[in-house]
């Protein structure tokens, strides 16, 4: 993939995510001229530079990944692990936690989320209020995502805007986990491979329709408690 094509691929993300919906909200996000924003979308080299993309990461708060956006190597997505003391408020004031498991196992679990199960809700800056978070239960993402991490997540609605490479939380009729996202290349129309970051798990070949709903994982919290 080259760059003209990563740039429109976190374009397609940021409008999913609603960040932004035209190549001028970029421009003014970037303090940019539209004609240069323009000329970079479509691959002009002279305007699609390493310092473009850099600025365009920096507009975004690093939202992605520097090395993937100039380089094309690693996860689009930049690592967004927050460590520390993270504490819940129950004032309806950012995103809410929910008293369930995004298991990381295969453990069958209750797979739909209620408003009942709200516990609190976290206020972050690095965490934006209409995502969802609930806790990681097992070990076959570790180490990037360890067992009793809180994880924000964000549903998409279309696997036009799936990127393959990227942690999701996906839900089927009997499961419910975490796993990187990768294309099933024999039939990429019907099957997608759900992988593990733990060696120790195979990978699993499932079929589009088993799965119910998909979110892909945006943060990363990695709680510490101090007596």
């Amino acid at each position: 993939m080259d760059k003209k094509n990563r740039l429109n691929n976190v374009f397609s993300y940021l409008r999913e995510a609603g960040l932004a919906k035209t190549q001028t909200d970029v421009a003014e996000r970037m303090k940019a001229s539209r004609s240069n924003v323009s000329a970079a979308f479509n691959g002009d080299l002279k305007f699609l530079t390493d310092n473009f993309l850099r600025r365009f990461n920096k507009a975004y708060g690093g939202l992605f990944n520097d090395v993937w956006l100039l380089e094309g190597t690693g996860e689009m997505l930049a690592s967004k692990s927050i460590d520390g003391t993270v504490t819940m408020n129950n004032e309806h004031r950012g995103a809410p936690v929910y008293d369930i498991d995004a298991t990381c196992g295969a453990d069958v679990r209750e797979r739909m989320f209620a408003e009942d199960r709200v516990i609190g809700y976290i206020d972050l800056p690095e965490i934006r209020p209409n995502t969802q978070i609930v806790r990681a239960n097992g070990d076959s993402m570790e180490p990037v995502v360890k067992d009793g991490n809180l994880v924000a997540v964000r549903e998409v609605h279309s696997w036009d805007t799936v990127f393959y490479g990227q942690i999701y939380l996906v839900l089927m009729e009997e499961y419910r986990m975490l796993k990187y996202i990768r294309r099933y290349e024999p039939d990429e129309e019907h099957f997608v491979i759900l992988r593990s970051e733990n060696a120790n798990y195979d990978d699993m070949r499932i079929a589009k329709e088993k799965i119910i709903k998909l979110f892909i994982v945006e943060n990363i919290l990695s709680v510490k408690v101090r007596i």
